[in-house]
């Protein structure tokens, strides 16, 4: 089964390009930063005031909204959409995408994934459909982000969507590494719910590029297996990457049961989601009691800025003190 790289200089099993990487302190999974990382991909499907709803939903980060991207990225019409923020409080860098608009949307991503050939992406090849997104989108992305991290060099590049905008994360975060646009330690992904993005080669040339790599899987959410591992040729077949970040339970609050799979096979261990039996569309809607794609409806339409203040969210700060308790059940 595909594993670590053979040739690993480093002294414990890591993915890495070069030597100087084994330094690298390995990551761990940040309950806190999930949240707010959750919190920025529900933004991405605002379409009309995405500032508002970052005000609305982290309030103390005190985003600025850089540039939002719609672009056409298939043949039914469909749109994808993603946006760049900066957040000089957190001295963070947001890279957010949005997930599917619909479900018309998701089953034309479905049926195209299942009968069109991979296409290249690096060292590695990657759904079409994913592609195409980020490629429609990253042309008019790219430039903003360099401008931020020239301007910030020390800022965190947080990289997030849910659904099929964990995929386009996945590939910008992967672009980031390769062409070394900012520092390996610097590059963080998050994503939900996320579908496999391409075959081992990618998900091998991911891990080596980003270190600090999360898909966060709520217990039986349908998504994170598709496009199925099965396949005549393990190897080209669809492979995750990254490390997931398993809530063997329902995903009520980032503090609700987990734990880092670091099993085998690598980046699919088999004891954690992938050993569910079952399916859950209404899982991959909602993390951390947050309904992903519609957040946006009920917590950022524009209002009355002292009803707004009354019945903001407050998700961040809510989910923090309601949890706090429920740390001590939180295993690694």
């Amino acid at each position: 089964m595909p594993g670590a790289v053979a040739t690993n200089p480093c002294s414990r099993a890591e993915n890495i390009v070069e030597k100087s990487h084994c330094a690298d302190e390995l990551s761990h999974y940040d309950p806190e930063l999930s949240l707010k990382m959750l919190l920025l991909s529900a933004v991405a499907y605002d379409p009309v005031h995405p500032q508002e709803c970052l005000d609305n939903s982290l309030p103390s980060a005190k985003f600025q909204l850089q540039t939002v991207v719609t672009k056409n990225c298939d043949f039914a019409d469909h749109n994808c959409a993603g946006y760049v923020a900066v957040s000089h409080a957190l001295k963070a860098i947001a890279v957010a995408f949005r997930g599917t608009e619909d479900l018309d949307q998701a089953f034309h991503a479905f049926v195209e994934s299942l009968l069109t050939p991979k296409t290249r992406f690096f060292n590695g090849e990657v759904q079409t459909y994913w592609k195409r997104g980020f490629d429609e989108l990253w042309p008019n992305m790219e430039a903003e982000v360099k401008a931020l991290i020239s301007k910030n060099p020390s800022y965190q590049i947080w990289v997030t969507g849910h659904s099929l905008g964990g995929a386009m994360a996945s590939l910008a975060s992967t672009w980031l590494g390769y062409h070394n646009i900012a520092p390996r330690k610097n590059i963080i992904l998050y994503t939900f719910g996320m579908p496999r993005v391409g075959n081992y080669d990618y998900a091998l040339q991911h891990d080596q590029l980003v270190n600090n790599s999360w898909r966060v899987v709520n217990d039986d959410d349908l998504v994170p297996h598709f496009p199925s591992v099965v396949s005549l040729s393990v190897i080209n077949g669809p492979y995750h990457h990254g490390v997931e970040a398993f809530y063997s339970e329902e995903a009520t609050s980032v503090y609700s049961t987990h734990r880092e799979c670091h099993g085998k096979p690598f980046n699919e261990d088999v004891t954690c989601s992938f050993s569910e039996v079952t399916r859950s569309i209404d899982k991959h809607k909602n993390y951390f009691s947050i309904p992903v794609g519609t957040f946006w409806k009920a917590n950022c339409v524009p209002r009355e800025a002292s009803t707004r203040q009354k019945s903001t969210f407050e998700t961040e700060d809510r989910v923090r003190k309601k949890d706090r308790r429920s740390r001590l059940f939180i295993t690694y």
